[in-house]
């Protein structure tokens, strides 16, 4: 299937703007929800599991300074589903791979303790010209694009640069 992939993927630019677009309401209310918020649980699974860990430690740890715990959907019922409590913030990072039932069950677990689970889900979002049996390897691209704009809105409403920092690459270490 790489040709057809190679030649799909040609109009990538234009759909990962669409995303961005439409992931813009959902973005700016999370941040405005979470401003205050100074602990994340960060819950992903599969090819997204990489930007879980990204998301959690790169942005909201070091360009937001806030605490976050980051766990792989296939091992947050070996320990880590003992720190969720009602007032927790839960994101849930869904893709369309092999592991999105772990995902799917951690997602439901976590709705039955916290009252702030957020789910951020690659197929809420077209991708127009993209085969179905590519959505899944996609779903990195899309779920950055989406996160980004939170990012952004963080920034905003935290009045916290996303460039700011007090000791990454500004002291020796």
């Amino acid at each position: 299937g790489y040709e057809k992939l190679a030649g799909e993927l040609a109009g990538l630019p234009g759909i990962l703007l669409d995303v961005a677009r439409q992931a813009e309401p959902t973005a700016a209310a999370f941040a405005e929800a979470h401003k205050d918020t100074d602990y994340h649980f960060l819950v992903g699974g599969g090819n997204l599991w990489g930007f879980t860990y990204l998301y959690s430690m790169c942005i909201l740890e070091e360009m937001q300074w806030l605490r976050t715990t980051r766990v792989h959907s296939a091992e947050f019922f070996h320990g880590s589903l003992e720190l969720l409590e009602e007032d927790t913030s839960v994101l849930v990072f869904q893709g369309e791979d092999e592991t999105r039932a772990l995902t799917d069950r951690v997602e439901a677990f976590a709705k039955r303790i916290s009252r702030d689970v957020t789910v951020f889900d690659t197929r809420d979002y077209p991708l127009p010209g993209i085969s179905p049996e590519f959505r899944g390897l996609l779903a990195p691209l899309v779920l950055d694009t989406v996160m980004g704009r939170v990012s952004k809105h963080l920034e905003r409403v935290r009045g916290h640069s996303l460039d700011l920092r007090r000791y990454y690459r500004v002291m020796d270490y």
